[in-house]
This record gives structure tokens, C-alpha cells and sequence, in this order.
């Protein structure tokens, strides 16, 4: 009888470089959920009610379950099966890297973020309905004094920006108008108390956007 090589020796019958080529295709224990967050079921269940390009705020707690002071604004631009993606919003920001696409401005967060259902450290996820309970100014009322104004006169005007999901306050100056079809263009150069290197002409429409108020600078 040969004698039996002491390192080939088998555990249950299987050699230990074999245990380890069967471990690579165990699947990994699910992630420990935090005290008071979502489960990774809930939390996919949710994102997936909410939807794409949708703004939410989400919360965040620590090892412990303590949530996070401070809520995280994002707007979520995908979601795959393990994770959804947001971009952070961030208003100054965006409105700093328009003026010098070159720069980027860390200070107050930004960029775009993977949350991973998995974590176990996301406690909720809210929509933001601000869209939603804003308080546009009378369309009739709006349209009276755009037809008041005259070209170049200085204005200010507060509106809600879709793409940036939230409020812009602006002063600047009617650059063009068209009464029957509702729209109008301003050149502003303050934005959100943001002086801006080059004015920025944007285009509004009274039917499709969001104004809050508008009104001359006297």
C-alpha cells in the first residue's frame, strides 16, 4: 500500500485547493442591515415606485442607527438591478461650473453617486414634491406684466428649473417677448446672489414653466 501524502489529505473528501474553486462560486452572505434602515428588498421595491428622473431626498443612518443630521438631495438618472444612481443637486455648483466649465468646486458636494441596495444604510427615500407645492403666480397676471414691460428694462424673476430641480432667483434684463405665444427671454446676471462672469440668456414660457414671480426692479 502506497503511503498517503499528509498535504493531499482530504476534508469530507475534498482537497483543500478544491474547497477553495467551490467557494469563488458561493454566493456572499447578504449585507447586515443597519438598526432603522430600509431592507434591501424595501429599498429597491421603493426606488422602483419612485422611478428615473425623479428628485428625492434621502437619509442616511450610522452603524449604530443614528440618522445622518443632513439629507442628501439627488435626482436619479438610472436604476439597475443592485443599485440606482443620483446626481447630487446642488445648485450653487452647477451654476459655478456653467460660468467656468474648467473649475470644480468641491465645497459644498456634487457629482454623481452609486447607492448600493445592499449597504443597509439608507433609513428613507423621499420624493420632493417642492415642484409640486410651489406657488406659481396667476398666469393671467404674469402675462399682464410681461406685456407691460419694455425691452431691456430691468427685472427680477424667481422660477422653478426642472433640469437643476429647484428655485432660481434671478435679476437681469427682458431681452425679448412674444405675448401671443407666451415666452419671453431675459439676460440675467445674478443668479441666486451668484454674479456671473457673462450674462446668461434664457428662454421662459409662461405655459411650460414654473414662474413664481416676476416683476420690475425699480
Amino acid at each position: 500500500m502506497k503511503s498517503r501524502n499528509r498535504s493531499q489529505e482530504t476534508l469530507f473528501g475534498i482537497s483543500p485547493h478544491r474547497r477553495y474553486f467551490l467557494n469563488l462560486f458561493k454566493s456572499k452572505k447578504s449585507a447586515r442591515v443597519r438598526p432603522g434602515a430600509l431592507t434591501l428588498e424595501e429599498l429597491k421595491s421603493l426606488i422602483n415606485k419612485i422611478g428615473n428622473k425623479k428628485k428625492v431626498n434621502i437619509r442616511r443612518v450610522d452603524f449604530e442607527g443614528n440618522p445622518d443630521p443632513e439629507t442628501v438631495s439627488v435626482k436619479i438618472v438610472d436604476i439597475r438591478d443592485e443599485y440606482f444612481t443620483g446626481i447630487i443637486i446642488n445648485l450653487e455648483r452647477s451654476i459655478k461650473q456653467e460660468m467656468n466649465n474648467r473649475l470644480v468646486y468641491v465645497k459644498g458636494g456634487g457629482g454623481t453617486v452609486d447607492f448600493y441596495y445592499a449597504d443597509g444604510d439608507i433609513m428613507s427615500v423621499e420624493e420632493d414634491i417642492d415642484e409640486v407645492i410651489l406657488v406659481e403666480k396667476d398666469p393671467g397676471e404674469l402675462l399682464q406684466i410681461l406685456d407691460a414691460l419694455d425691452l431691456n428694462e430691468s427685472i427680477l424673476i424667481s422660477y422653478y428649473d426642472q433640469e437643476k430641480g429647484g428655485v432660481i432667483n434671478g435679476a437681469g434684463i427682458l431681452t425679448a417677448k412674444n405675448i401671443a405665444a407666451k415666452t419671453f427671454k431675459i439676460e440675467l446676471s445674478l443668479i441666486n446672489d451668484i454674479e456671473l462672469d457673462q450674462p446668461k440668456e434664457i428662454q421662459l414660457s409662461l405655459d411650460k414653466n414654473k414662474i413664481l414671480d416676476l416683476e420690475v426692479v425699480i
